[in-house]
């Protein structure tokens, strides 16, 4: 991840001119994880679903929370290759074309990017159990929208998967600011056929949990 990261700072200086003395941005930034797909916008949901069988599309929404300035990002997911396979539905976007994920068919709504729709990617990886992309806004200023779409992952379970066959995947986000400064957000997961204990946390609890830098 940090390679990838290293490209975005690098391909975020190249097109845009840094500041020589940069003020430090996204200090209480964060993202979370939205399960509700059918709703508009960040829907605070449970981060797991149950009752997923072989062959089944699975997924979720990262949205950025307490985003002052966001010129590009970095999402990184790993989850176990032998047991789902990454689509290429998955999108920085939203679209309203019909799906069937997490056990309910859905129309999505219409979201674009935190950062827009014109963007320039810069690199990817896409190997088994493993997905990541770094994008950058192409032109224009830095968005800053506190709360945003990221990323809409989609994987599809394997024909051997079952209802009692637990998966978790796991999702990081890096930030980089219009001074092309980068921020690693953390990690958060994503669970499949498992009991977890839900309880309502602030945001302070949640920002120190998920946090790492």
């Amino acid at each position: 991840m940090r390679k990838i990261s290293a490209i975005l700072g690098t391909m975020l200086l190249t097109f845009f001119l840094a500041n020589s003395a940069i003020a430090q941005s996204n200090l209480n930034a964060y993202f979370a994880i939205d399960t509700d797909l059918a709703t508009s916008g960040f829907q605070t949901s449970p981060q797991a679903v149950t009752g997923i069988g072989p062959t089944a599309q699975i997924g979720f929404a990262l949205y950025s929370q307490a985003w002052d300035s966001a010129k590009g990002f970095t999402v990184h997911f790993e989850w176990d290759g032998a047991l789902a396979t990454f689509r290429t539905s998955s999108s920085p976007d939203m679209t309203d074309n019909d799906i069937t994920i997490n056990g309910a068919a859905i129309t999505p709504p219409v979201e674009t990017n935190i950062i827009g729709a014109s963007r320039i990617s810069a690199g990817e990886i896409n190997s088994t159990g493993k997905y990541e992309i770094s994008q950058a806004q192409q032109g224009g200023t830095a968005s800053t929208t506190a709360v945003g779409l990221i990323y809409f992952l989609v994987l599809r379970t394997v024909s051997t998967f079952n209802t009692s066959t637990p998966l978790t995947v796991a999702a990081s986000v890096t930030v980089a600011d219009a001074n092309a400064a980068t921020r690693f957000l953390g990690t958060r997961y994503f669970y499949v056929n498992q009991e977890i204990d839900v309880k309502t946390s602030s945001w302070g609890e949640v920002k120190k949990q998920f946090k790492d830098f």
